[in-house]
């Protein structure tokens, strides 16, 4: 799990606090026994008060 800093404070929509970071958790296939299309890996992002899981995107920093 890795911690990302949010540049203004928002509020969660499912326990209505405000946070200024979230928690990032990556995601990998560990078995498909099909040939899948979707990918092998991807990250959630999730309120540290709640551990809902939100909407939203990393991108690529350069």
């Amino acid at each position: 799990m890795a911690v990302y800093g949010l540049e203004q404070p928002v509020r969660c929509p499912t326990c209505q606090e405000t946070i200024d970071r979230l928690h990032v958790v990556r995601l990998y296939r560990a078995r498909a026994d099909f040939v899948s299309s979707l990918p092998r890996s991807g990250r959630l992002l999730v309120c540290p008060r709640c551990h809902t899981v939100l909407p939203g995107e990393l991108g690529a920093v350069f």
